[in-house]
């Protein structure tokens, strides 16, 4: 029965995904070490979606704030984290300390419903070994969630174009650089695929009001970009081309992507 209940939950396809309401969240959420809105919009897309008692996966774990506010939505939920700068033990969240960028040091008999990246894969190298251990570690039909900053907007375009960087990133990098992995959603799109993931939805968000300025820019590029994207051959399914490149994508500073293990 367990299983079936799984089943239920996780056996999406991305437009059944995309139709489903959103919950209203309980209780404010702080933006966190991320961008505005990611960590309110994840939370409230995983509100009442999980079986109350899921294994949840936080990857890297940071300070721990997003699994608080997990285990407010589901007391019963057995919640670990793991992150290569130790944090303070909790006895309601296990803690692992480890290089994300290689094996995954947890027992290898752990599986999750739910392994969530909120704006890590910036911090460490090794994308698709990561996505590959993240994979092995799920449960049949159990999500990946990963939100990474978004390089292709406006502002980052037009930065590049006169500056040659984009905003996230610096021109040099020093010795201890803490963010350089620049992972354009194609390439994680592509990772996820490839290692058994279905992708379900792809959402955009941290649109700021300063950023209304890029609003002309975007409505004069985004119809030739269009245009140019219907050209392109590709086996990609239509309704992820549309996610990933709508009107959104040249405004709002960061995306969602969430997958599913087939």
């Amino acid at each position: 029965m367990k299983t079936l209940q799984k089943q239920s939950i996780h056996s999406y396809n991305i437009s059944k995904y995309a139709q489903q309401p959103v919950l209203t969240v309980p209780f404010e959420i702080e933006r966190g070490e991320t961008q505005r809105n990611v960590n309110s919009k994840v939370l409230k897309s995983l509100f009442g979606r999980l079986p109350h008692d899921a294994r949840v996966l936080d990857l890297p774990c940071g300070k721990l704030l997003f699994l608080k506010y997990l285990k407010r939505l589901y007391p019963a939920a057995r919640l670990a984290g793991a992150d290569i700068i130790p944090q303070d033990a909790r006895h309601d969240i296990e803690f692992f300390q480890m290089d994300l960028s290689r094996e995954f040091e947890i027992p290898v008999y752990e599986k999750f419903d739910l392994i969530t990246s909120i704006s890590g894969i910036m911090m460490f190298g090794n994308t698709q070994k990561f996505i590959e251990n993240c994979s092995e570690r799920l449960e049949e039909n159990g999500l990946l969630v990963i939100t990474n900053d978004n390089s292709l907007t406006i502002m980052d375009r037009l930065r590049y174009m006169f500056l040659g960087r984009v905003r996230m990133f610096s021109p040099y990098y020093e010795n201890d650089e803490a963010m350089t992995q620049n992972i354009h959603i194609p390439e994680l799109i592509r990772l996820m695929r490839i290692n058994g993931l279905n992708i379900d939805k792809i959402e955009y968000t941290s649109f700021y009001f300063r950023d209304l300025i890029f609003v002309p820019f975007a409505l004069l590029i985004y119809p030739i970009q269009y245009l140019y994207l219907q050209r392109i051959k590709t086996r990609l399914p239509k309704a992820i081309r549309q996610q990933m490149y709508q009107f959104r994508h040249l405004l709002c500073r960061h995306y969602i992507i969430t997958g599913s293990k087939i």
